[in-house]
């Protein structure tokens, strides 16, 4: 009875280190593609080997870069340029003359998202593509923030969420009067509390979420 018991144990044990170890996997996820700017090139080293470059244009100026997991950006005052480890070119969407220098950008593991004063642009390192929607007229810009698997974009009337390996953005209106409390994302959800409601966007990409108070 006493030899079962230890056994038990040890079987719990076991399995309480190996959920420890997977936790922990998925908490670590390597950069796995460094960038450069010379010369008037954007540069990308993914793991070390592939070396991929690009030529700016005359005069075109990097305002941001950044890489993290799978992916690496950069963001010039014409174009946001966006690589992942499972493409062999960079990938440019072009900003329009009223975009240039007004944009905010940032990067997770999966996701790089822009958000300029009328639209919200998330590229996915899954489906390698880029995935817009148009954000309100004359709305302000409260929040823009990105985690491993989900980006949220908040404006004065509507909130966004945008999950790796969907199709699309998935909002939903803000009301008459209604304020931003908190915004907290973990890899996987994003919670926003406002003066009425808690909110709720998962990485599934389903439909925001509510709780009202």
């Amino acid at each position: 009875m006493l030899r079962c018991r230890k056994f038990l144990i040890s079987i719990i044990c076991l399995f309480i280190f190996g959920i420890t170890i997977s936790s922990h996997a998925e908490e670590e996820i390597e950069d796995l593609i460094d960038i450069a700017e010379s010369k008037g090139k954007i540069i990308a080293i993914i793991e070390g080997r592939e070396t991929v470059t690009f030529d700016l244009r005359p005069n075109e100026k990097v305002l941001w870069s950044g890489s993290r997991g799978y992916l690496g950006s950069f963001l010039t005052d014409q174009n946001f340029f966006v690589i992942s480890t499972s493409l062999n070119a960079w990938r440019a969407l072009p900003l329009r003359l009223d975009e240039s220098g007004k944009g905010v950008a940032s990067l997770s593991e999966y996701i790089a998202l822009l958000v300029t004063k009328d639209r919200a642009v998330g590229f996915d390192a899954t489906s390698n593509r880029f995935i817009e929607t148009l954000l309100p007229i004359q709305d302000e810009l409260l929040a823009a923030e990105v985690e491993r698997h989900v980006a949220v974009v908040i404006t004065s009337s509507r909130a966004f969420g945008l999950a790796a390996e969907s199709t699309a953005f998935t909002e939903i209106n803000l009301r008459m009067n209604e304020s931003i409390e908190e915004i907290k994302l973990t890899y996987s959800k994003a919670t926003v509390r406002t003066s009425d409601r808690l909110l709720t966007f998962e990485e599934s990409g389903l439909p925001w979420k509510e709780l009202r108070f």
